[in-house]
C-alpha cells in the first residue's frame, strides 16, 4: 500500500519511525544471521531469488486504484506470502526488506520513507509467519496452504494497516480509526483476493514450479491493463474538465445532458437546466485584470456545485456556466436561491462582489427534448440578464411573448433607468460599507418571504429591487452621521428619518412603480408610529410592508460596532413581539415559515395570519 509524500515529520511521526526501524532490525538481522548459517540449497535458492525478482517487480509496477494514483496496492504481497509458506520466515522477511529497499531507492524517496516503508514490510513479513508457527508445516495439503495464506495475509495486513494509518494520522494531525476504516474499505478487498493468489502460487509451485508462470503471466498482464485503463479513464475525464474550474467543459455538458434527459425519460422524472451567466464579468477583468478575474470565476464554480439534486455543473466557456438538477421547477428555484445566499456572503478574490443570473427550464414540463429544453432556459436567461440582472428566471409562454421587438425595446429602456438607480446603489455602498452588504442581504431576503408567500415571478423581482435600493436616499445623509459608531443626536436622527422620501424621490421618473412607493414608506410601522407619513396597518404599501421586516431582521442578526449580532431565533422572537405594532403580523409569520425550512430555526407555534393584500 503507497502513502503519500510527507512534506514535514512532526515529533510523534519520527517516534514512530525510530519504533518501526528498532522493532524490524533483529528481525531482518535474524533473518540473515539464520540463513548464513543454514543456508539453502541452490534449487530453493534459486526459487527464493525468483520470487524475490517478482516481488520486486510487483513493487516497482503497483496496481492503481483511483484515477489520481494517490492509493496503489502491490502485488509483490502475494509472492511474498508465498514465500512464508513455501520457504520460511526467513526468506521471506529478506523477500519483502530487499523488494522494499530496492524500490524506494529506485524511485528516488526520501531516506526516512524509505526506512521506513522497508521495516513495515519486514514486519509484516514476520507476521505472515505467525499463524504458520502456530499451524506447523503446510507441506502440499491446499487445504493447509490455504488456510495459512488467508490467516498470513490478514496479520501481514494488519501489521501494515496499523504502521502506515499511525504515520498518516500523525503527520496530517488526524484520527487515526477513520483513517483505517477507509484503507480496509478501499484496499482490504484487493489484500483478500491477493491472499487466494498467493496460495494459489503457493499450491502451484508445490505442485511444479513451472506452474507458476501460468499465475505470475496474466497477473502481471492484469496490473497492465489497469495501469493502462486508468490512464485512458484519465485522459477521458480530462477531456470533458474545464481546466481552469475543474468542473465538466462544453464536450461534457451535451453529453452529460442527453444522458441524463434519457435518464429522466426512462424514470419519467423531471430534469431541469439552469443556465448561468456572471453579471458584468468584462467589469471585473477590465478593473482587476485577467489572473483576478479567472479566480473569480473558479470561486463562483466551487459555490455551484453545493446542492443534492445536481447532476452536474459546466462551463462553457467565458463567464458561463449550467447546472443540471434532478428535479422540477420548484426545488431547483430553491437551490438556486441557496445559490444567491452563498454568493451574497462569499469573500471573492477581487474583494468585491460577484452576482449571476440563472435562466431555467424544466423537461418535460416546459421542453420535450434537447434543443427546446436548452432555447427554453436560453430565453430564461435573456430575460433575467435584461431586468436587473443578479435574478432568476424560469420559463415561461410570457418570458417567449416579452422577447417581441416592442416589448424588448421597452425593457431595454427600463433596464437602463435601474441601471442607473443600482450605480447609486453603488455610491451608497462606498460611502458606508454596511449599507451595501445589508442591502443585499435584505433584497434576498424580501425574495424568500415573497416566494413563501407563493407571489408571482414578478412581484418577487420588484420586491428584491426594491431591497435591493430601500436605502437609496443614505446617499445625501452626510458619512459622520451614517458611520457614527454611537447614539446619534435628535437633528442627527431627523437627517436620517428623511432617507426613505430621498430614494423616492432619486428614483422619480424612472418608471419602476410600485418599487418608488414601497421605498418610500419603508419605515412606517403597523401601528402608525413610523415615518414619513404615520400610516397604519393596511393604508401602509403591501412592499413597504415586506421590507420592514427584512430589514430589521437583518439589522438584529449583523453585528454593529456598538453590539455583537443576534442569532436567527433570538430575531425572530424580537420582531414577533413588535407584530402587531411595528410590524405586519403577517409578514412576520411568513418569515418564520421561511426560517424554519431553511433550518434556521425551530419550529415553533405561528403567529396569527391576516389576510394580505398588495397595495
Amino acid at each position: 500500500m503507497s502513502q503519500q509524500e510527507p512534506t514535514g515529520y512532526p515529533p510523534r511521526l519520527r517516534a514512530l519511525i525510530a519504533g518501526a526501524l528498532a522493532l524490524a532490525t533483529p528481525v531482518v538481522v535474524g533473518a540473515a544471521v539464520s540463513l548464513a548459517l543454514h543456508p539453502p540449497g541452490t534449487a530453493e535458492g534459486l526459487a527464493v531469488l525468483l520470487f524475490l525478482a517478482l516481488a520486486l517487480l510487483a513493487e516497482l509496477k503497483p496496481v492503481p486504484l483511483e484515477e489520481d494514483d494517490l492509493s496503489t496496492v502491490s502485488l509483490a504481497f502475494v509472492f511474498i506470502l508465498a514465500s512464508v509458506i513455501l520457504f520460511g520466515w526467513q526468506e521471506a522477511v529478506l523477500v519483502a526488506t530487499v523488494s522494499a529497499f530496492v524500490a524506494q531507492v529506485v524511485e528516488r524517496k526520501p531516506f526516512e520513507r524509505t526506512a521506513f516503508n522497508t521495516a513495515v514490510y519486514a514486519l509484516s513479513a514476520f507476521a505472515a509467519a505467525l499463524p504458520i508457527f502456530v499451524l506447523g508445516p503446510t507441506a502440499e495439503d491446499p487445504v493447509a496452504i490455504t488456510v495459512a495464506a488467508l490467516l498470513g495475509g490478514a496479520a501481514f495486513v494488519g501489521v501494515n494497516f496499523a504502521f502506515i494509518s499511525l504515520a498518516i494520522s500523525f503527520h496530517q494531525g488526524i484520527p487515526v480509526l477513520p483513517l483505517l476504516k477507509e484503507e480496509v474499505r478501499l484496499v482490504g478487498p484487493a489484500f483478500t483476493i491477493q491472499a487466494f493468489l498467493a496460495a494459489l502460487a503457493a499450491a502451484l509451485w508445490a505442485t511444479d514450479p513451472r506452474l507458476l508462470v501460468l499465475m505470475a503471466g496474466p497477473l502481471f498482464t492484469v496490473t497492465l491493463y489497469q495501469r493502462s485503463s486508468l490512464a485512458s479513464r484519465r485522459a477521458t475525464r480530462d477531456a470533458h474538465t474545464d481546466s481552469l474550474t475543474l468542473i465538466g467543459n462544453n464536450r461534457a455538458y451535451e453529453l452529460g445532458l442527453s444522458t441524463a434527459l434519457e435518464a429522466a425519460t426512462e424514470r419519467r422524472a423531471q430534469l431541469s437546466l439552469c443556465l448561468v451567466d456572471v453579471d458584468d464579468f468584462k467589469q471585473i477583468n477590465d478593473t482587476y485584470g485577467h489572473p483576478l478575474g479567472d479566480q473569480v470565476l473558479v470561486e463562483i464554480a466551487g459555490l455551484l456545485r453545493a446542492e443534492s439534486d445536481c447532476v452536474g455543473t459546466f462551463r462553457f466557456g467565458g463567464d458561463e456556466f449550467a447546472m443540471l438538477m434532478s428535479c422540477g421547477e420548484r426545488q431547483a428555484r430553491s437551490h438556486v436561491e441557496a445559490l444567491y445566499r452563498r454568493l451574497s456572503s462569499a469573500q471573492f478574490s477581487h474583494g468585491a462582489s460577484a452576482t449571476v443570473s440563472v435562466g431555467v427550464a424544466t423537461f418535460p414540463v416546459q421542453a420535450t427534448d434537447v434543443e427546446t429544453l436548452e432555447r427554453a432556459a436560453d430565453s430564461a436567461l435573456y430575460w433575467a440578464k435584461h431586468n436587473g440582472k443578479n435574478r432568476f428566471c424560469a420559463y415561461s409562454p410570457a418570458v417567449a411573448e416579452a422577447q417581441a421587438p416592442e416589448e424588448l425595446e421597452r425593457r431595454i429602456e427600463r433596464q437602463a433607468r435601474l441601471r442607473a438607480a443600482e450605480n447609486l446603489i453603488r455610491v451608497v455602498d462606498a460611502k458606508d460599507e454596511y449599507t451595501g452588504a445589508h442591502s443585499d442581504r435584505v433584497a434576498l431576503l424580501v425574495e424568500s418571504i415573497a416566494r413563501q408567500l407563493e407571489l408571482d415571478d414578478e412581484q418577487v423581482e420588484q420586491l428584491k429591487l426594491a431591497g435591493r435600493l430601500h436605502d437609496l436616499g443614505k446617499i445625501a445623509i452626510p458619512d459622520r452621521v451614517l458611520q457614527k459608531p454611537g447614539a446619534l443626536t435628535p437633528h442627527e436622527e431627523h437627517q436620517l428619518a428623511h432617507h426613505p422620501e430621498l430614494g423616492a424621490s432619486l428614483l422619480d421618473g424612472m418608471d419602476i412603480r410600485p418599487v418608488d412607493v414601497w421605498i418610500k414608506h419603508h419605515h412606517e410601522h403597523w401601528d402608525g408610529s413610523g415615518y414619513p407619513h404615520g400610516l397604519a396597518g393596511e393604508e401602509i404599501p403591501f412592499g413597504s410592508r415586506l421590507i420592514l421586516v427584512a430589514d430589521a431582521y437583518d439589522a438584529i442578526t449583523t453585528d454593529r460596532s456598538y453590539r455583537d449580532a443576534a442569532t436567527p431565533e433570538e430575531a425572530l422572537t424580537e420582531l414577533s413581539r413588535h407584530a402587531g405594532t411595528q410590524f405586519d403580523p403577517a409578514v412576520v409569520a411568513a418569515l418564520q415559515a421561511h426560517l424554519e425550512s431553511a433550518g434556521l430555526v425551530a419550529p415553533r407555534e405561528l403567529a396569527t395570519v391576516v389576510e394580505l393584500r398588495v397595495a
